[in-house]
């Protein structure tokens, strides 16, 4: 009954500084922000390889697509700059890349450079250029630099030696793009000759692989959709053409439905696999990974109809909670999913109402309810005991 009923949640909305904002968001982020001082993110260190960098980069993220809406003057931006700020200099700390390799072709390696860049990209991008930091700036662009001649090297320089994850090279190719934005124009050139590499190199439905060979640079395992929702929305700042093109098979082979509600797949259609690290649990070969960052995939290529009835499937199955401050998912036993949640929720282009019915998975669940209470009055009857007690009157 709840999970039918969660279906039809619609985040509240706020006004601040005359801008309507998520106010399901807001709470989102404050919860994480109460979990990371208690060290969520170094206990998420310990179930993730890159737990420690993924949560503080995602909760610093999520604040600057909040504060690209507001004005600086409202008291909501200091304290969202505040979080960036304190995000990012977690993730830039030496604490953060002792599990990375410094000796690798590009220093520490691509997941490590490609989070840390775009974080402190993303930070640049929301503030005025009197208010930038020149140590900051600077860094920014010696990271460019190193990134630029990494991948003009080879397409996918590695995150680990032995290890190399094209998500996290797509990344460090999208902090390039937003060099350019921000500054003078620089890394056009580099990122038209990655993006030919990259086309060059893709599998057999034509996306980007999910993993590559470290020693020959060939395809280790094709396209996921853990990773392939993840890169398809760094790829549309670089590419947007070919994000379109690669968003078309994405949608046609990894986006599905199990009992009436919208996810999507970790393998695609017509290929089964089991979960790992990288995607979370699969379940009838949908992906939580992949579904939860799905969500701000279909919205960020205007899929708004998709993207809502996967809103609703996480708001169903999550099992959310929430009190006047705070709002967290699985009942906040692991912020590393509520921080992911609350990355998608800040990139959503469009906060729909719940305008659709979904007819199908209440069907189930009533046939799935009267199943169940067909058992339970079964063993009921089969165990009452039988009475041999004769009254005659």
């Amino acid at each position: 009954m709840i999970i039918n009923v969660k279906l039809y949640d619609s985040p509240e909305m706020e006004t601040v500084g005359k801008i309507r904002l998520n106010a399901d968001l807001l709470k989102e982020l404050e919860f994480l922000n109460h979990a990371l001082s208690e060290n969520a993110d170094t206990k998420m260190q310990s179930l993730y390889p890159e737990g420690y960098v993924f949560m503080n980069a995602l909760y610093g993220l999520a604040w600057c697509n909040v504060l690209h809406q507001l004005n600086e003057q409202v008291p909501l931006y200091k304290k969202g700059h505040d979080q960036i700020q304190q995000a990012f200099n977690k993730v830039n700390s030496e604490n953060s890349r002792t599990i990375f390799e410094e000796t690798l072709p590009l220093p520490y390696g691509s997941f490590y450079n490609g989070w840390n860049n775009y974080l402190l990209g993303s930070k640049l991008s929301i503030e005025q250029a009197s208010q930038r930091d020149t140590v900051e700036i600077n860094q920014f662009k010696q990271q460019c630099e190193a990134i630029a001649l990494a991948i003009s090297r080879e397409t996918y320089p590695a995150t680990y030696y032995g290890g190399v994850w094209p998500a996290d090279v797509v990344l460090c190719a999208a902090s390039l793009g937003m060099h350019d934005r921000i500054f003078e124009p620089k890394y056009k050139k580099t990122l038209l000759r990655w993006v030919k590499a990259v086309k060059g190199s893709l599998d057999k439905n034509g996306l980007i692989p999910h993993s590559i060979n470290y020693k020959d640079q060939k395809i280790a395992e094709e396209a996921r959709g853990s990773s392939l929702s993840l890169i398809l929305i760094f790829l549309k700042e670089i590419d947007a053409d070919f994000a379109t093109e690669e968003f078309k098979i994405y949608q046609s082979l990894f986006i599905d439905t199990r009992f009436g509600l919208r996810g999507v797949r970790e393998y695609p259609k017509g290929n089964v696999g089991a979960g790992d690290i990288d995607s979370g649990p699969v379940v009838l070969q949908m992906g939580g990974a992949a579904t939860i960052v799905g969500l701000q995939t279909t919205s960020v290529f205007d899929k708004s109809e998709i993207s809502s009835t996967i809103s609703s499937t996480i708001e169903a199955l999550a099992f959310p909670c929430q009190n006047k401050l705070e709002k967290f998912y699985l009942f906040g036993s692991l912020p590393m999913i509520d921080a992911f949640v609350a990355w998608s929720h800040s990139n959503q282009q469009t906060i729909n109402q719940r305008n659709f019915f979904f007819w199908e998975f209440h069907i189930y669940s009533l046939v799935l309810s009267a199943l169940i209470i067909g058992i339970i009055r079964w063993l009921w009857k089969k165990s009452k005991p039988k009475s041999h007690l004769i009254v005659e009157w």
